[in-house]
């Protein structure tokens, strides 16, 4: 049974507003690292570290907002009469946790959300932006960079602690695009799934 059409904008409302933020943190913090030539050993300062917990939680609460809104619009697409989509609205929020689906099943689920959104009676045949698959791809890179940053700075501190550096430079800088196309989407999909919902085909 399909669940009735759910009020999503507040949730999008606080994700792009969050994802704003951390972008703008991200930003930040890239330029606290090249005020110290990125140098490591300059790097225990009080504005770095009040900029670091900032970030850090920003991003879990802006990561936790939208989730809630994944699962609400993928649930809204289902009672705007999409069929055959993969999973569940609870499904579309687990991938983002299972070992090697959630490297491209996240990307999977949002290219098919927003086809549901747009033609929710035939949304296979619905064309979805290139710009998803690039959100994507900047999501993974900011990802992998970053652990791979904290990876060094755990294991070699003093050895590696230059190139751990340059991955968190470069997880910073690649997490902008990844914000500011993810707030992006968030009001494409609002907006089409309002406009399904009045009646008003968006294409």
């Amino acid at each position: 049974m399909t669940a009735p059409f759910g009020d999503a904008s507040a949730a999008a409302f606080w994700a792009q507003r969050l994802v704003w933020a951390d972008a703008t943190l991200s930003l930040v913090a890239i330029a606290l690292a090249m005020l110290r030539d990125l140098d490591p050993a300059r790097a225990d300062n009080p504005a770095e570290l009040a900029s670091g917990i900032a970030q850090l939680a920003v991003y879990i609460i802006a990561a936790l907002v939208s989730l809630r809104w994944l699962y609400l619009t993928n649930a809204n697409a289902r009672a705007l009469g999409a069929t055959d989509l993969m999973g569940s609205p609870g499904l579309a929020i687990a991938w983002f946790f299972i070992p090697i689906a959630n490297l491209f099943m996240p990307y999977l689920t949002l290219r098919d959300t927003w086809r549901a959104s747009a033609e929710p009676g035939d949304w296979q045949a619905a064309r979805a932006p290139v710009a998803i698959l690039l959100w994507w791809i900047c999501w993974l890179v900011a990802g992998i960079t970053g652990l791979i940053g904290l990876r060094l700075l755990i294991e070699f501190p003093k050895e590696a602690g230059e190139a751990a550096e340059l991955f968190f430079l470069v997880s910073n800088a690649v997490a902008i695009p990844a914000a500011l196309l993810w707030a992006w989407m968030i009001g494409c999909i609002q907006e089409m799934q309002a406009a399904q919902r009045s009646g008003t085909s968006h294409r």
